[in-house]
Formats: C-alpha cells, sequence, structure tokens
C-alpha cells in the first residue's frame, strides 16, 4: 500500500497534481487542498507523477520527499536536432573491438533504464550482465548446439565452426534481460528496458545489437538455463550485445516512409 501525504501549508491548491494523476486517485477539497479518494493508496501504482509536478513540493510518496528528488535542469534539455540524429544514426552493431566494457560504463546504462516505462509501474525487469569475452564465446557455442539439435539454420552452424562466430559477433559483453512470467507484460517492459540501453549506449562510445539467436536458445536450451540459474519463475525476455564499435559509421541511409492513417 502507498503512503502518501499533502502538505497543506505548502500546497498551491493548483489542482495540478489532481490533473495529472493517471488514475484520478486525487480529488479538490472544500479548502482547494487535494484529497485522497476512497482506496487510493490501495490503488497508487508508486508511480510519482504527484510527487515529481508538485510546484509546491507539497506532496511526499513513501516517505519520498521533493527534497529526495533529483531536479530536471533545463539547460540539459536537448535539441530536435539532436533527438533526431541520435535515433536515425542508430546502428545494429555487429562488429565490436577486442576491448572490455567498463563495467561503471554498464552500470549507469543499467541505472539509465530503471527510468524506462513498465506496464503498472511494476519495474519487473533484472539483468545477467555477462561481461566477460570468453564466456559470451561460450554461450555462442550454445547457441550453436541448440541449432544443431534442432536443425536450424546450418549456415550460421558453419560459420562458428569454422571461427566465424555469427551469434554473438565476437562481442565483449552480453545484457540479458529476464522477468517474472506472471508479470502484467513482462516481454513489454524487457523490450522497453533493453530499447533504453541501447539506444543510449552511443553516448558512452558503445554500439549494441539485439542477440536474437541467443533469445531464442535461452527459452529452450537446458545448458544455457543451467549457466543463467535464473529465479523460479522467470524467463528471458531479451539479450543484447553490446561493446566498442571497429567502425565508426558516416552516413544516414534512407528508410521506407512511414504509413499512417491518418484519422
Amino acid at each position: 500500500m502507498s503512503k502518501i501525504i499533502i502538505d497543506s501549508e505548502k500546497c498551491k491548491k493548483d489542482g495540478i497534481c489532481i490533473a495529472e494523476c493517471p488514475f484520478l486517485l486525487l480529488k479538490e477539497g472544500e479548502d482547494g487542498v487535494p484529497l485522497l479518494i476512497k482506496g487510493a493508496e490501495e490503488a497508487c501504482l508508486d508511480c510519482g507523477h504527484c510527487l515529481a509536478i508538485c510546484p509546491g513540493e507539497a506532496i511526499s510518496l513513501n516517505n519520498v520527499s521533493a527534497d529526495d528528488c533529483d531536479v530536471i535542469d533545463q539547460k540539459l534539455e536537448i535539441s530536435v536536432a539532436q533527438v533526431e540524429q541520435l535515433f536515425k544514426s542508430r546502428r545494429s552493431i555487429r562488429s565490436y573491438k577486442d576491448t572490455s566494457v567498463d563495467q561503471s560504463v554498464l552500470q549507469s546504462l543499467i541505472d539509465i533504464a530503471r527510468w524506462a516505462p513498465s506496464a503498472r509501474n511494476a519495474q519487473p525487469v533484472s539483468w545477467i550482465i555477462v561481461n566477460n569475452s570468453d564466456q559470451v564465446y561460450d554461450l555462442a557455442a550454445m547457441v550453436a548446439d541448440w541449432f544443431r539439435l534442432k536443425n536450424l539454420l546450418p549456415d550460421v552452424v558453419n560459420a562458428f565452426e569454422t571461427g566465424k562466430d555469427m551469434i554473438h559477433r565476437e562481442a565483449p559483453c552480453l545484457l540479458v534481460a529476464h522477468a517474472p512470467t506472471d508479470g502484467f507484460r513482462p516481454a513489454e517492459d524487457c523490450t522497453i528496458a533493453i530499447s533504453t540501453v541501447e539506444t543510449a549506449a552511443p553516448v558512452y562510445g558503445l554500439g549494441a545489437c539485439w542477440a536474437g539467436f541467443f533469445l531464442g536458445a535461452a527459452k529452450q536450451h537446458e545448458p544455457i538455463l543451467t549457466y543463467l540459474d535464473l529465479p523460479a519463475g522467470h524467463e528471458v525476455y531479451g539479450a543484447l550485445m553490446i561493446g566498442h564499435p571497429n567502425y565508426r559509421y558516416r552516413r544516414i541511409p534512407p528508410r521506407a516512409e512511414a504509413r499512417v492513417d491518418w484519422r
């Protein structure tokens, strides 16, 4: 159960928190200070909208007040041009330098992903970070074994056997996202979290690529399941190769026009 407290002395009685609560859990009191509707604390998702938006710093949520929150620095807002280039220049990186990824950088990326949206604000995503190129390669070998057992992608298997890793692309690091299977939207939550890491990676001098081959094997192949040793009731919903790109991309290739049905 959430604990929402509104300081009537600080409240500016502007109604912003009432307007912004996603589930309409606040209503205007007789004196203009917001009140909680019946059952609000049970229904609250702890999203923090009310805490984040209150101009009077009057709201605390689960003993977290405005003083405990970072202030948004308007000077750090990025331009439209920067946003466009960030997303348009995104590439799936499949060629990496033989250089390890600093653990503190990986921690920063995972930290950013904590703010990725999740269904009902459940924040269910957990991570396994394989920051060891030998282990990443061993996992690729397990995927190749699974392909052999299932008679899948013989060209990929043959390439691996001849020293060309098309599975993990000799990446130095592999991020694995997992979550409880009984969650509301675990697959979507993990996908959004991984996409957040992938988008942010270039800012840290890194490149990334979804490890789709690994994802298929990680749901079925016993040696991989044994290696991952997931908590009971968890499943892998996404994986990302990451490392320092071997090459720098210089241009933004065109894409098909957006298919939009305006209504």
